[in-house]
């Protein structure tokens, strides 16, 4: 079969977030995947520079033998709706496999789209403007499009709540879990450890939150549940908060803490494991996931784990994570102070994270992929 596959979402090796992994690990899972190579021919359609940026990113995908189309604008819009329908149109696919939520208006061929959550519809005072305004209305007149044959997502939870936003029907959306990369499983380097955090001026034994730095990920509420767990409970490690600037990331620390919290910015994906790895606790304080991938990498490297119990996050952590309410500070920060002040609950966690994490492959996931392509033909 002839799959067009859209990774425009890839743009910036700066702006590398949760989706945009999960692109680049769908594409690495498509092209390095013998079985599916032989069975269907994958054409990749990229944004301006995109294709540089992905191979700095992952040099081992196979691209030998591929098809790749780069768009001539910079501008996402033109970019979707200008250069997009008229490269399929040469390329005539057999199906389009859109790994973003950005693409053309009007559909000439049958596609399936990835939906990771159904946050724009439920929770749309956490989301850009950009989403609300472009993104969003696409979506919606994207499932109502009779060329559409597939609706994937990460979770039941996501499938339940767009099947609820979207009223489209459940028969029509597959849940397809994420998974983790190789450089999470594999024991880690001491030495390089020790050399990573000295990049970041970090010391061991602190506790970590990973996300980009927006509302939704609710690091105001983490702020204060750290000022806390320092004054009731006289903490004395740091919070490194790993995660670019989203939209909206101004925050108040408060002033006792103001020291004791280090902001790495983004980090390269080859770093995320030693930064987790030196961790006394990994937080994960979201107020709305659709699947929560930091959880699943968190647990893969073991280091305990104390999460949101909203969303998604308890399917995905099931008992292999302690959970708080997000909504309340006290609560997050016995929760954290449990864990940190407790060796054998910190072994337990560990380890269960380990074996939990085991449960989820990026190959199945690619595979999964493919087969409901072909299913729905």
């Amino acid at each position: 079969m002839k799959i067009a596959v859209d990774l425009t979402i890839i743009r910036d090796e700066k702006k590398i977030t949760g989706i945009e992994r999960v692109a680049i690990q769908t594409l690495e899972n498509f092209l390095n995947n013998e079985a599916l190579r032989e069975q269907n021919e994958f054409i990749i359609l990229c944004a301006k520079g995109g294709l540089k940026v992905i191979k700095d990113l992952k040099t081992e995908i196979d691209f030998r033998g591929v098809q790749v189309h780069e768009s001539p604008f910079t501008n996402r819009i033109l970019t979707d709706q200008i250069w997009m329908p008229k490269i399929l149109n040469a390329i005539k696919p057999e199906h389009v496999y859109y790994t973003t939520l950005g693409f053309p208006a009007i559909q000439q061929f049958p596609f399936t789209i990835i939906i990771h959550d159904a946050v724009a519809w439920v929770k749309s005072e956490t989301i850009s403007k950009g989403m609300r305004f472009y993104y969003k209305p696409l979506i919606e007149k994207a499932v109502k499009n009779k060329k559409l044959k597939n609706i994937i997502t990460v979770s039941e939870f996501s499938k339940q709540e767009i099947c609820r936003a979207l009223k489209v029907p459940a028969d029509k959306i597959f849940v397809n879990y994420l998974g983790v990369s190789p450089s999470f499983q594999k024991k880690l380097n001491l030495e390089k450890e020790d050399r990573v955090l000295g990049e970041y001026s970090i010391e061991k034994d602190y506790i970590i939150a990973i996300g980009t730095l927006e509302p939704r990920k609710n690091l105001q509420s983490l702020f204060y549940a750290f000022e806390r767990l320092v004054h009731e409970f006289n903490y004395k490690g740091k919070l490194v908060i790993v995660g670019r600037k989203g939209w909206n990331s101004d925050f108040i620390i408060p002033e006792e803490i103001a020291e004791k919290v280090i902001f790495t910015g983004y980090v390269e994906e080859e770093h995320l494991p030693f930064l987790l790895k030196g961790a006394k606790v990994f937080v994960f304080p979201s107020l709305y996931e659709g699947f929560g991938l930091p959880l699943l990498e968190a647990m893969s490297v073991g280091v305990p784990v104390a999460t949101s119990n909203q969303a998604s996050l308890p399917e995905v952590g099931g008992d292999a994570c302690e959970y708080f309410n997000p909504n309340d500070i006290q609560n997050i920060s016995e929760v954290i102070f449990r864990i940190v002040s407790n060796d054998n609950l910190q072994k337990r966690l560990s380890q269960r994270g380990i074996e939990h994490s085991k449960n989820f492959s990026w190959m199945q996931h690619a595979n999964n992929i493919i087969e409901i392509i072909q299913e729905s033909h």
